[in-house]
C-alpha cells in the first residue's frame, strides 16, 4: 500500500542523479524519470497514482468531516498513497473540510482543485526542492481564493501558504515519507486558516501517538519522525 516499492513487482526503487528514458510497463508511453525500478519496471505518473487518485474522487465527497486532518486520514486508509496521489489528496483534505465547515464553495470547485494538483508530479521533494503536498496545500487556498497568474494578494498568498507548508515539511528531514507530509501540510493550512480565511477548524479527532502508517513504510524515519510511536501530537488542534 505505502511502501515506496515497484508497484509491479514489490521491488527495490533506484533514484538516479539525472534523467534516464524508461517505458511504461502498462500503457508503454516512454519518458524521462529519475526514479525506476531496479528489475527494470518503470509505472508512467498517470499509472502509478490511477487507482489511488480514482479512489480519491469516489470518496472525498463521502467524508462529513470539518477537520482537514481528519478528512486526510479517512482518504490515506480508503485511498493509499502512491505515485503523486499524496498531491492532489492534500488539496481534497483542505478542500473538503471547508466546503463541510463553511458552504462557501461547491463541488465543482473542490473537483477543480483536486484535478489542478494531479499535475503536480511524483519526487519534486527531492529533485526540485518543492514537496508536492505542500504544492497542494497552496493549491487549495489559490482555489478559495480565485488565484491566477494576475492576482495580486491572492497570488501572494497561495505562494505565501506553500513557502510555510515547505518549511514545515523541510524541518521533517528525509526520506521522504508522503504521509508525514500531508500531515504537517495540512497542520499548516488548519493554523493559518483564522487569519487568512476567516476559518476556525474545529478540533481534530485523528490520533497521531502512534503512526498506523510506519508499518507500510520501509523508509519510515522512525524516532525522528514528528507522528512516530508516542510522540505523534501536532501543533493544531
Amino acid at each position: 500500500m505505502i511502501t515506496g516499492k515497484c508497484l509491479t513487482c514489490n521491488g527495490e526503487l533506484e533514484h538516479y542523479k539525472s534523467l534516464v528514458i524508461a517505458k511504461c510497463s502498462e500503457c508503454g508511453a516512454r519518458e524521462k524519470t529519475y526514479i525506476m525500478c531496479k528489475n527494470g519496471h518503470y509505472l508512467c505518473n498517470t499509472c502509478a497514482s490511477k487507482e489511488s487518485i480514482g479512489k480519491i474522487f469516489n470518496n472525498m465527497f463521502t467524508y462529513q468531516d470539518k477537520n482537514p486532518l481528519d478528512v486526510a486520514e479517512k482518504l490515506i486508509k480508503d485511498c493509499g498513497v502512491c505515485g503523486n496521489s499524496p498531491h492532489p489528496m492534500t488539496t481534497a483534505a483542505f478542500l473538503v473540510a471547508y466546503k463541510n465547515l463553511t458552504n462557501e464553495i461547491d463541488e465543482k470547485t473542490v473537483m477543480e482543485g483536486v484535478m489542478r494538483a494531479t499535475q503536480i508530479p511524483g519526487g519534486w521533494c527531492g529533485y526540485f526542492g518543492a514537496c508536492g503536498a505542500a504544492i497542494g496545500l497552496g493549491v487549495a487556498f489559490a482555489i478559495i481564493k480565485n488565484s491566477t497568474p494576475m492576482s495580486n494578494e491572492e497570488r501572494s498568498l497561495a505562494n505565501l501558504v506553500t513557502s510555510k507548508a515547505l518549511e514545515s515539511v523541510s524541518i521533517q528531514g528525509g526520506p521522504r515519507c508522503c504521509t508525514s507530509s500531508v500531515r504537517v501540510s495540512l497542520e499548516v493550512g488548519c493554523e493559518i486558516s483564522e487569519e487568512y480565511l476567516g476559518v476556525i477548524f474545529p478540533k481534530r479527532k485523528s490520533n497521531f501517538k502512534k503512526c498506523w502508517v510506519s508499518s507500510f513504510n520501509d523508509d519510515c524515519r522512525k524516532e525522528r519522525c514528528t507522528f512516530f510511536n508516542n510522540r505523534g501530537e501536532l501543533n493544531y488542534g
